[in-house]
C-alpha cells in the first residue's frame, strides 16, 4: 500500500514545494486506513475562488500556479436566460476567453489576492480558474449600487452606494419560480423618485403561485445586481 501511495504522490500534478517538504501528514503505519486518506487528502491539490470589491482572491493548496480566464458578460441576456443562477458558468465552457493569464501562487500563501485587471474592473465579467483539473468561476458584478430589499412589502429600493443618494429611473427586471419549478418573466419597470420598485404586486393573482423572485437591476452608469428574494406575506 505505501508503494502505492507513493506512485500516487510522485503523480500528483504542479505539487507545490511545501507540500513535497514536509507540509503533509507522514505515513506511519500503511496499514491504518485512516492514515492513508489523510496522507492521499493532505498531497490533493485544492483551489477555490473569491470575486469581490474589485479584487481576486485565490485559495490554493498543494499548488504552484493557475490559469485565469475573463469572459465580459451580457447580464441582462445571461439574467433572461436563467434568472436563479447568479452564476451560470457553465455558458461559459465553451467559449473563448477575452483575456488569459497564467498566475504563479506564491509559495507558503494560502490566499493570492490581486485587483480585476484594468480592461474589466468597470464591466461585468465571469472570472474562471483552472489547475491541475479543478475548475472554479464567480461572477464579477462592477457597479455602484446600493440594493436593499424589503421582503415583506415586495419592494427593492437602490441608491448610490457612496452617497447613498436614491437612483430613480433604474430599470428592474423581475422572474418568478413558481410553484412547480418552473422560471418565468414576472414585471419589470423602473425605479421612481425615491429609488423604490414594488417588484411583487401584480393585478393577475400570480404572485399567489410564486415561490421566489430572482430581480435584475440595471443602471446605464452605475453598473448591474442581481438579488433573490421570498414573496411577501399575504
Amino acid at each position: 500500500m505505501i508503494e502505492t501511495f507513493l506512485e500516487f504522490k510522485s503523480s500528483i500534478p504542479e505539487i507545490s514545494e511545501e507540500a513535497r517538504n514536509g507540509r503533509m501528514y507522514i505515513l506511519v503505519d500503511d496499514e491504518d486506513r485512516e492514515q492513508v486518506q489523510d496522507v492521499l487528502a493532505s498531497s490533493e491539490p485544492g483551489l477555490e475562488l473569491e470575486v469581490e470589491k474589485g479584487e481576486i482572491s485565490i485559495h490554493a493548496r498543494n499548488l504552484k500556479a493557475c490559469t485565469v480566464n475573463y469572459y465580459p458578460m451580457d447580464v441582462e441576456l445571461l439574467f433572461s436566460r436563467k434568472p436563479f443562477v447568479k452564476d451560470d458558468t457553465e455558458h461559459f465552457t465553451s467559449i473563448v476567453p477575452n483575456l488569459s493569464r497564467e498566475i504563479a501562487l506564491p509559495k507558503g500563501k494560502e490566499v493570492h489576492s490581486f485587483p480585476v485587471p484594468d480592461e474589466f474592473a468597470d464591466r461585468n465579467v465571469m472570472v474562471e480558474v483552472v489547475a491541475a483539473g479543478i475548475r472554479e468561476a464567480k461572477a464579477y458584478y462592477a457597479n455602484d449600487l446600493k440594493v436593499q430589499l424589503v421582503e415583506n412589502y415586495g419592494q427593492v429600493q437602490v441608491a448610490h452606494s457612496e452617497t447613498g443618494k436614491p437612483l430613480p429611473e433604474t430599470y428592474v427586471k423581475v422572474y418568478a419560480r413558481l410553484g412547480n419549478g418552473q422560471a418565468r418573466f414576472y414585471k419589470d419597470g423602473y425605479t421612481d423618485l425615491r429609488g423604490r420598485f414594488d417588484y411583487a404586486s401584480l393585478n393577475t393573482g400570480d404572485l399567489d403561485n410564486a415561490r421566489d423572485f430572482s430581480i435584475l437591476v440595471l443602471h446605464d452608469r452605475h453598473g448591474a445586481a442581481i438579488r433573490e428574494a421570498k414573496p411577501p406575506t399575504q
